[in-house]
């Protein structure tokens, strides 16, 4: 293996199980959002508007990285009329 490689691994393996779940829940909220916007024929910006934010905000919401609040998620969720998450 090549030292990038051993070291990619060692960072992975160094990663906090919590961090790992943010990421992943993170990155699954993005691909719902892009999903129904892509099923609804609207762009980052036309869902922008209709939500009332940006669209270089929606376009960090599309791309998996940022740390969304409940607050906003229920907005998404509104705007879109569909679940984001479930709470068992």
């Amino acid at each position: 293996m090549s030292k990038t490689s051993d070291l990619f691994n060692e960072c992975v393996a160094a990663t906090p199980k919590d961090v790992k779940q943010r990421v992943d829940w993170s990155f699954q909220i993005a691909d719902k959002i892009a999903d129904a916007l892509k099923e609804r024929g609207m762009t980052q910006k036309e869902f922008a508007h209709q939500i009332g934010r940006s669209e270089a905000e929606v376009c960090r919401w599309v791309g998996g990285t940022h740390n969304f609040t409940l607050a906003t998620l229920a907005k998404i969720s509104a705007t879109l009329d569909m679940p984001l998450i479930s709470v068992m």
